[in-house]
């Protein structure tokens, strides 16, 4: 253990919550004034889902974004995707096909990470292990 440091895993008990990391990129001026016109909007509506727990957003570059968020599980997540604010990017995408490129990975949480000095990702809904 470092000196100073709290250091601990969590105990994932549930096997049902889920890593999401997805990106959105500007490939044009379009998709540059949209993402930077929604990035706020995109961030909330998921940090006030229900089904989420926790949604780090990370600038990549003035062009690109990407955003991990945790799901206590696929149902919630498949909730936000039917929902008013996904549907209204849905549309966007449609009608602009070229302005955006973007990628979206899920993965089930099946073990912890290493928690440093604070509550993050997984450890945000689950017990501490020391």
């Amino acid at each position: 253990m470092l000196p100073g440091h709290l250091i601990y895993e969590v105990d994932i008990t549930n096997r049902e919550s889920v890593v999401f990391i997805n990106s959105i990129k500007a490939r044009n001026l379009k998709g540059f004034c949209w993402l930077w016109m929604n990035l706020p909007r995109i961030i909330r509506s998921v940090k006030r889902h229900h089904g989420a727990y926790e949604c780090i957003p990370a600038l990549v570059s003035p062009v690109q974004v990407v955003m991990v968020s945790y799901w206590y599980g696929y149902g919630e997540l498949g909730d936000y995707y039917k929902g008013e604010y996904h549907q209204s990017f849905s549309r966007f995408v449609a009608k602009h096909p070229q302005a955006l490129g973007m990628f979206f990975e899920h993965f089930p949480a099946e073990r912890s990470g290493k928690y440093i000095n604070g509550v993050f990702g997984l450890g945000r809904n689950f017990r501490r292990k020391v």
